[in-house]
């Protein structure tokens, strides 16, 4: 959902704010979870990552989904197959190493339970997320963070937060953030936005878009326009 301009993808958001200055590749897959990625790796991503500057891993919502359907991973295993996806974008061994990225995670957001259970009833499908288990992934996401001093965008914190004072909403306040009580509306990928851009500050102010000059000058600086004039920019 992350690419999903009609709610705001905060993907999409974080490709506007770098245009004209850095790609940004979208190796987001609906409905994966870790076990998944991490066996599918080397599939997923580009031959070489020697380029990237930014890397995010987005796991813990599909994970999280109670045993036994399909996407449900056990916590201590999921947090291996974390440290494993991580380690191959850091370890100078593997096929994937990026020297020069900084690497983000992103705990998942919080699940309105009430949402939820109407979106699965709507669709004749098992209520099988809970917030309580949501939590223990998301934290154990934090964790790891700490553990590797690696920034954290902690989304089920930032959320509970905000909704602590809108809890006479029809749906607790979720709904201010959440489409479905799963999946972020437009406020939420918003939220997701403005502090994944917040922590790249923090942690790496070269990487801020601002501090990011254009790969190819703007219109506006280009004097006479000749063929000459743009050949000094090959």
């Amino acid at each position: 959902q992350g690419w999903n301009v009609d709610v705001n993808g905060w993907v999409a958001q974080l490709s506007n704010a770098y245009l004209r200055r850095h790609d940004v590749l979208n190796r987001g897959f609906s409905g994966y979870n870790t076990r998944w990625t991490r066996t599918l790796l080397p599939r997923m991503l580009p031959a070489s990552l020697k380029a990237m500057r930014l890397i995010t891993v987005f796991f813990g919502a599909n994970d999280a989904q109670m045993a036994p359907y399909k996407q449900h991973v056990p916590l201590p295993e999921f947090v291996d197959n974390m440290r494993a996806i991580v380690d191959a974008f850091r370890s100078p061994d593997s096929p994937h190493y990026a020297p020069d990225a900084l690497v983000v995670l992103i705990a998942p957001p919080p699940v309105g339970e009430k949402m939820w259970r109407e979106d699965r009833a709507e669709k004749n499908m098992p209520f099988d997320r809970g917030n309580s288990r949501t939590k223990e992934y998301a934290q154990a996401v934090a964790d790891l963070a700490a553990q590797l001093a690696l920034p954290c965008v902690d989304m089920w914190t930032a959320i509970e937060r905000r909704v602590e004072l809108l809890r006479d909403m029809p749906y607790g306040g979720y709904e201010e953030f959440l489409r479905d009580g799963l999946h972020l509306n437009a406020k939420g990928n918003n939220l997701l936005a403005q502090l994944l851009l917040a922590a790249i500050e923090e942690r790496a102010p070269q990487l801020k878009p601002e501090n990011i000059q254009y790969v190819l000058p703007d219109h506006s600086n280009i004097q006479e326009g000749t063929i000459e004039e743009m050949q000094q920019y090959l």
